[in-house]
């Protein structure tokens, strides 16, 4: 291959990269955009909680990663140093999406502690080794500059281990469980005749729904993050790595949002009207019994209910931590 081969080859896997951070970029801008009356309303009017927290730093340390994008003199400045935190964004983004995940099927199989330790446990077992995996490549990668005279001047990774597409082996195992547990508890769920509780059937289905599509993207995103490191040039690595960070930022966000939303719903249905209520202090006054202000003559069906209620309540406080 000649010189300029080389050159028009390496232009055009720069300019790829670049078009793929800016779309990656543009995916986490919009979706920050388009949800901002959500976060107002079911996020920063909230109580702070740990998936509040969690929701924060999975939001806005992945809108970090689109500054070095949008300022190349940033990203020209940074160097190896940049291609090392870009590399740990990617890992960090992904546990983060994991952890959302992770309390979401607890919180399915209503707190089994068996199921908390199984996945507690395989989370550290895929993210130390991951993590080991990327620490090892990329103290072995190195950044070269190399200047086109009045044309451009561009860095590229260089060095880059061959085995490093095994770093996306342990996260698909580890969406691959968390898959299940989810399908296989949504079975027994929707298989059973009567529901520990009717109201919370629907947030069962969302955390279903959520779980499994959360899957079924990265899991295509992972694997074709891995595909690309197997068989793409090195100059290329960067590109699939911004569309995984893109996409476990914004399904993690979503995840959140939908649970808190059908919770908000559940409870304003529950909640009883204001001539409902004015109704019931005017029977109390007039010597008829009240349900409302009266619990000691509550008939067995309206405790049933109100237990009920109790139930789906300290249920939902949990899911929408």
């Amino acid at each position: 291959m000649s010189l300029v081969d080389l050159i028009s080859t390496g232009l055009h896997d720069i300019q790829a990269t670049r078009y793929a951070q800016l779309a990656s970029s543009a995916i986490i801008v919009f979706d920050h955009i388009i949800t901002l009356d959500q976060e107002v309303d079911l996020i920063w009017k909230s109580s702070w909680s740990m998936g509040k927290i969690l929701f924060i730093i999975n939001r806005y340390y992945t809108l970090t990663s689109v500054i070095p994008t949008i300022t190349d003199s940033v990203r020209l400045s940074v160097r190896l140093h940049f291609f090392r935190w870009q590399g740990w964004t990617g890992l960090i983004a992904c546990m983060i999406a994991e952890v959302i995940l992770q309390m979401r099927l607890y919180a399915l199989y209503f707190l089994d502690r068996r199921v908390l330790a199984l996945m507690v446990t395989m989370f550290i077992a895929s993210s130390a080794t991951s993590a080991a995996i990327m620490g090892t490549a990329l103290s072995r990668i190195s950044a070269v500059s190399s200047p086109l005279p009045g044309i451009i001047t561009f860095c590229a990774p260089s060095g880059i281990p061959p085995w490093f597409y095994a770093f996306w082996i342990p996260i698909l195992a580890f969406e691959s469980l968390m898959c299940a547990l989810a399908l296989y508890r949504g079975f027994q769920t929707f298989r059973a005749s009567e529901p520990a509780f009717q109201s919370g059937r629907h947030l069962v289905a969302i955390l279903i729904r959520d779980s499994v599509l959360y899957f079924l993207v990265m899991f295509a995103t992972y694997f074709t993050n891995m595909l690309i490191w197997v068989s793409a040039p090195m100059n290329l690595i960067e590109i699939p790595v911004a569309f995984s960070v893109a996409l476990s930022c914004c399904l993690g966000n979503r995840m959140i949002f939908n649970v808190r939303e059908v919770n908000r719903e559940i409870k304003q249905s529950k909640a009883p009207s204001a001539d409902t209520i004015r109704h019931s202090r005017q029977q109390g006054r007039g010597g008829v019994r009240s349900s409302f202000y009266t619990p000691a003559e509550l008939t067995d069906i309206e405790m049933a209910e109100l237990r009920e209620m109790r139930v789906d309540e300290s249920y939902g406080q949990f899911i929408v931590l």
